[in-house]
């Protein structure tokens, strides 16, 4: 589950940069294609934060050392917050279960992600064993390189401290 961890630290922090707008690029530069990310309902350590909308996100799927992961990494507008979704395997219509018990991927939800060393700013549905977060991501359609589907989340910082995202939603372009 350590691996996770350390591969979701390391996604967020290379998605999240490559994601960001460009002043020269209008299609968003970075090196994730172009996608959109909602939650309806999102909050961390017990509030509610209203709803979670990016149009800085991003969709990837590599293959390395026999191993294919799927990753959407979101910044919500206006703010640092983001979201990242890592499964481990090739984009397809299904459900994935994400929890500490399954090693199927996972999902951080950040405060910061310009401040990726700072754990507590940091909620994962695997927090190295000490708390269970789980969540469900539902790819509903696949056509060619667009992808479609929904997502929620609950999430752990190194404080024990609670993330969530409900009733997400994602649709864009893998590149």
């Amino acid at each position: 589950m350590k691996k996770l961890s350390r591969i979701a630290l390391v996604l967020v922090v290379i998605f999240a940069a490559g994601c960001k707008k460009s002043t020269n690029d209008p299609t968003g530069g970075g090196t994730g294609g172009a996608a959109t990310v909602t939650a309806s309902v999102y909050g961390f350590d017990g509030g509610n934060s209203g709803k979670f909308s990016s149009t800085k996100a991003g969709m990837t799927q590599t293959t390395l050392a026999g191993i294919t992961t799927f990753s959407i990494s979101a910044i919500k507008d206006g703010s640092n917050e983001s979201i990242t979704i890592i499964l481990f395997k090739k984009a397809a219509v299904g459900k994935t279960t994400i929890g500490s018990a399954v090693d199927n991927g996972g999902i951080v939800l950040s405060k910061d992600y310009t401040k990726p060393a700072d754990l507590s700013l940091k909620y994962s549905t695997d927090n190295n064993g000490k708390m269970q977060g789980g969540g469900e991501v539902n790819i509903t359609k696949v056509d060619g390189n667009n992808v479609e589907g929904t997502f929620y989340a609950v999430a752990y910082n190194s404080s024990g401290k609670e993330a969530f995202a409900e009733q997400g939603s994602f649709k864009g372009t893998i590149k």
